[in-house]
């Protein structure tokens, strides 16, 4: 009977470190945690990845420029911050972006496009959360934000200022985006990541993550937008990941709208003078004539017809 127990408490033994091998890491406190990557992103952590790639990233820093001033830096740059936020009674992922598609698209030439409609549709998604209107793609804010970010990737360098000195300013400037008379705010956003970090779901939340980047999300003033998203990135040549920008803006009125209307209030005041100087010297011819003092000077007949009966 002793020796039946025994091979029985033998048997539970190998039992339950069967079991505890089966769950692998699961307990352990020490394992690392899955990076967060929005919704759906356990069942595709990395939506049409081909290789493995090293997880890293960096932002730039936001800036923003009027024309009374000039560039702003709003927040600095730094680390990719993909930990999910607190809002409230709810957490990321349950607003308006939630259902947005390919948040984890891999980065590569053919999914340039879905990388860009993704990362609008969060970007509107977090507006709308925060009840403002969407924006709306710009041609020239996008040409403008895609030279920019390829220029990153081949010179090998991140910052808001190019290598030929350039700023968002200019950069808009050059593009034709800003009118030569009103008034106008842009903004710029930068990033960069590789792995994970690249998809248009980490970068949102990196940029919802940094109060300065957050502010040009949310500016109630922006109506349009730019996006230029490349491969690569600007710490190596080996094509990985994905460069990001976003450039913002509004203007009040399209370039070279206020010109022609000035002229045109100019020529129609002219006209109005010139009436009102007919005017004044009609009616002093009138009353010359009445005196009999017109033109020609004393001894000028009375006029007949319906001036003789002018009272004076």
């Amino acid at each position: 009977m002793t020796g039946g127990m025994a091979l029985r408490r033998t048997l539970v033994a190998l039992g339950a470190a069967l079991l505890l091998a089966g769950c692998g890491s699961a307990g352990d406190p020490g394992a690392p945690a899955p990076l967060p990557l929005g919704p759906g992103a356990a069942a595709r952590p990395l939506e049409g990845a081909r290789d493995v790639e090293k997880t890293d990233g960096r932002l730039g820093g936001a800036t923003t420029a009027r024309p009374s001033g000039g560039l702003e830096e709003l927040s600095a740059g730094g680390r990719l911050d993909v930990r999910p936020r607190a809002r409230g009674d709810r957490r990321d992922g349950v607003g308006a972006g939630a259902s947005c598609p390919d948040q984890t698209l891999a980065p590569a030439p053919a999914t340039l496009a879905g990388l860009a409609a993704a990362q609008l549709c969060l970007l509107n998604g977090e507006r709308a959360d925060a009840g403002l209107p969407p924006l709306k793609l710009n041609a020239k804010l996008s040409a403008a934000a895609r030279a920019y970010a390829a220029d990153l990737v081949t010179g090998q360098y991140f910052s808001h200022t190019g290598r030929d000195g350039s700023t968002i300013r200019t950069r808009l400037d050059a593009a034709g985006y800003l009118p030569r008379t009103g008034g106008w705010a842009i903004g710029e956003n930068l990033a960069w990541g590789t792995g994970a970090l690249a998809t248009p779901g980490s970068i949102m939340r990196a940029w919802m993550n940094s109060p300065g980047h957050k502010e040009n999300i949310l500016n109630p003033e922006y109506r349009e937008i730019g996006i230029g998203i490349v491969t690569g990135n600007p710490t190596s040549r080996n094509g990985s990941g994905a460069t990001y920008a976003n450039a913002f803006g509004v203007v009040d009125a399209p370039a070279g709208r206020h010109k022609p209307a000035g002229k045109q209030a100019k020529k129609g005041g002219k006209r109005r003078a010139d009436r009102r100087k007919g005017g004044k010297r009609g009616a002093k011819k009138a009353r010359a004539a009445a005196h009999g003092k017109g033109k020609g000077g004393k001894g000028k007949k009375k006029l007949r017809g319906p001036r003789a009966r002018i009272a004076i």
